[in-house]
């Protein structure tokens, strides 16, 4: 297992294309015992990052993530991990990568001129999930983040998503998933057989569990469903900008 963070995007990228990712466990799952039973397992720690002048500083903090719930900030400069010093971006995932796995990992931040002590909890993440994010990242002309599935939207995918008898709408649930969801937003939903994939209004699609896991979850795999899923929504941004 390794600790996942959420790659930078950056200003100034030639056609920047915005992604909303949204993962959503409904309720009558059990999303450990889920993630449990995968030949691949992730950790994540839960925030965004940069480089600047020597420094990691935080970009973003994901809401009820193990950063946040550790207190790291918005601004927060990293001096150390595991008291390792950091000054780039790659020596932070080199450190962290070196963690064992499940085990507290200790930061010390700058913050407003003081240095604060804090110890962060990686917990388990949906390696699908974040391995789309990551790869989204690192696709020319995307820039994506992590949101949070709030009660209005858990209720339009539970009304949207899921058929009378609790099965996936595989082939029409984006049309099916209405407002507050919009355009650029990707949702993953977990199910005991089956991953369903969906962008409100442009495409759903769903792909076995055991297609997505272990040594079948690989970069070139992942690029395949996000490529699936995503191209008529970025095709359409490039010729209607």
């Amino acid at each position: 297992m390794i600790a996942f963070l959420l790659a930078t995007a950056f200003a100034g990228d030639p056609c920047p294309i915005d992604l909303r990712f949204y993962a959503y466990t409904p309720a009558w799952r059990d999303r450990a015992a889920d993630l449990a039973e995968l030949e691949s397992k992730r950790e994540w720690i839960g925030f965004s990052h940069h480089d600047r002048d020597g420094r990691v500083v935080v970009r973003r903090v994901i809401p009820g993530s193990p950063a946040d719930a550790a207190g790291m900030k918005k601004g927060d400069a990293i001096a150390t991990i595991a008291a390792s010093a950091v000054t780039d971006g790659k020596g932070l995932n080199a450190v962290l990568d070196a963690q064992k796995p499940g085990a507290p990992v200790a930061f010390v931040v700058e913050r407003d001129g003081a240095r604060t002590s804090l110890t962060v909890q990686p917990g388990p993440a949906d390696p699908v999930f974040l391995g789309l994010v990551n790869r989204a990242e690192k696709a020319e002309c995307r820039s994506t983040d992590i949101q949070r599935v709030d009660e209005p939207r858990e209720k339009a995918l539970e009304a949207g998503v899921f058929d009378a008898n609790k099965g996936f709408r595989c082939t029409d649930a984006h049309t099916s998933v209405g407002e507050p969801f919009q355009s650029g937003d990707v949702v993953m939903v977990r199910g005991g057989h089956r991953l369903l994939f969906t962008m409100p209004g442009w495409r759903t699609m769903c792909v076995a569990v055991k297609d997505l896991d272990g040594a079948k979850l690989t970069p070139e795999s992942l690029d395949s469903v996000l490529e699936e899923l995503t191209a008529p929504y970025v095709r359409d941004r490039h010729e209607n900008p």
